[in-house]
């Protein structure tokens, strides 16, 4: 089947509150995460994409620079547009829920809640606040969960949520293996954009290596950043203590 007839039997739904150029975006990205579109495969031009689905080239052109910006495709001059051929590594990359990217990778996961509760402790939490471009005395909603693979104690993971975004979950309470990104998205209709996050390496302390089953002063990464909307604003800071013995970062720098 060729490329055109794959975008093509796809559509948008034109009375979601989905930006249509995100809908267009999403689709690309399914074709390529799925395999359907391989590394090197030219994408229809701007014109044939927005005859097709009936929208302007301003609307493809906005889904074009956010898959070039998360290096999905790349522009040649002169012949088109083409799935990068880096892509099929990067999209180890891309903002998923820990539950989701397990199950793609075969994995059975679960998690358990530790820990839901309102904070407005500035002086413990400064770098939520931070993050989340909070001021002292604002309350935000704190979960602590311990994600678990194939049975085994796997990550330690805290997010700190604005209240107007994370009151939800406080009652009825959080279930163990509730997604916090499908609560934003689906029930908030809060569309998430990107994570920033930085990864540095650490020593379990006593308490996470009682969590995670490990000894203590046993290897660690530590995560922490925070999760964007569509509209740039921030939905969730993230802290996150992963077994060092089990978690792999991969990262791909092409030319």
């Amino acid at each position: 089947m060729s490329n055109e007839r794959l975008l093509y039997n796809t559509h948008l739904d034109k009375s979601s509150y989905i930006p249509l150029y995100i809908q267009v975006r999403d689709i690309l990205k399914e074709l390529i995460n799925s395999g359907k579109l391989q590394p090197g495969d030219q994408i229809p031009s701007e014109n044939e994409l927005s005859s097709e689905y009936n929208i302007s080239r301003m609307t493809v052109r906005q889904a074009s620079q956010e898959l070039i910006r998360e290096g999905y495709i790349i522009i040649r001059r002169g012949e088109g547009t083409f799935v990068n051929a880096a892509s099929h590594t990067q999209m180890l990359l891309k903002l998923e829920g820990f539950s989701s990217e397990m199950a793609k990778l075969g994995y059975r996961n679960h998690s358990r809640v530790l820990n839901i509760e309102m904070v407005e402790a500035f002086d413990s939490f400064g770098m939520a606040y931070t993050g989340l471009g909070k001021e002292p005395g604002e309350a935000l909603v704190r979960i602590q969960r311990i994600r678990y693979v194939e049975e085994t104690p796997f990550a330690i993971e805290t997010s700190f949520l604005p209240l107007d975004v994370g009151q939800g979950l406080l009652n009825p309470r959080m279930a163990d293996d509730a997604s916090i990104y499908n609560y934003i998205e689906k029930d908030l209709h809060i569309r998430l954009s990107r994570a920033d996050h930085v990864i540095q390496p650490g020593l379990a302390d006593q308490e996470q290596a009682e969590l995670l089953e490990i000894a203590k002063g046993s290897p660690v990464l530590n995560l922490h950043g925070t999760t964007f909307s569509m509209n740039n604003q921030p939905v969730e800071y993230l802290e996150g203590i992963y077994r060092g013995d089990k978690y792999e970062l991969k990262v791909v720098i092409t030319k």
